[in-house]
């Protein structure tokens, strides 16, 4: 049988918009933010040096951050998707550009803290955050996070991936099964890159469900990945 592991993005894919944006908005000292952003939009800034610059313009320490995150709404069917993929055996990992630790928060308030979370962390010297890039591929000059060192885990397995936004484009090129929308989907129509466009994650999940239906596939999580959260 074969094998599926499922990797799914977070800000405006789990999350109903994008929860790091407000962030940047609401805490952010300066407009400086839409410069760096419209500078890597345009390729003049990466995304390492783009987020640093944002995130260090912020002044906000780790509670208030929870306080104001914890509530940022999710996709209804998300949390049906982790109870498919738990009952299955299907590894699942949330995937993102934000942060560990608002990711966490926001999972945690919907009862979904056991979801397993890859994304760059956060440092705090009192008010000011730092942040720091632990998935970084040193190969990679498009993306802070590369989301698809991850795959490197599962090779014997079929890797589906959901998402919508520049960050999203490596782990897109190289999975089995792509569901885009927004940015990505416009990336991949005009690069000729098969995807399955979604409108909201109910769409994913009954993709899933057939799956289940005609595979019964149980998979089990490679040793290097456990326990990772």
């Amino acid at each position: 049988m074969e094998r599926t592991v499922l990797f799914v993005d977070f800000d405006n894919t789990v999350t109903i918009g994008d929860v790091l944006d407000a962030v940047i908005e609401r805490f952010s000292v300066t407009e400086r933010w839409r410069s760096w952003e419209s500078a890597w939009k345009r390729g003049d800034l990466s995304t390492s040096e783009c987020l640093s610059l944002q995130i260090g313009d912020l002044r906000v320490d780790a509670g208030e951050l929870t306080r104001f995150v914890s509530g940022a709404p999710i996709d209804a069917c998300f949390p049906e998707i982790v109870a498919l993929c738990r009952d299955k055996g299907t590894p699942l990992f949330v995937v993102s550009d934000n942060f560990s630790m608002i990711v966490r928060a926001i999972l945690k308030s919907n009862s979904l803290g056991d979801v397993k979370v890859l994304a760059n962390e956060l440092l705090f010297d009192g008010d000011k955050p730092c942040a720091r890039f632990s998935h970084a591929n040193p190969r990679c000059a498009r993306c802070a996070h590369c989301k698809a060192v991850h795959f490197t885990g599962f090779a014997s397995h079929r890797k589906i991936f959901v998402g919508d936004g520049l960050s999203d484009i490596c782990p897109a090129e190289a999975a089995d099964v792509v569901f885009a929308k927004d940015a990505l989907a416009d990336y991949l129509a005009g690069a000729g890159t098969p995807f399955m466009p979604f409108a909201s994650l109910g769409d994913v999940l009954h993709y899933l469900e057939a799956d289940s239906r005609r595979s019964g596939a149980v998979a089990s999580t490679p040793a290097s990945l456990a326990g990772q959260r």
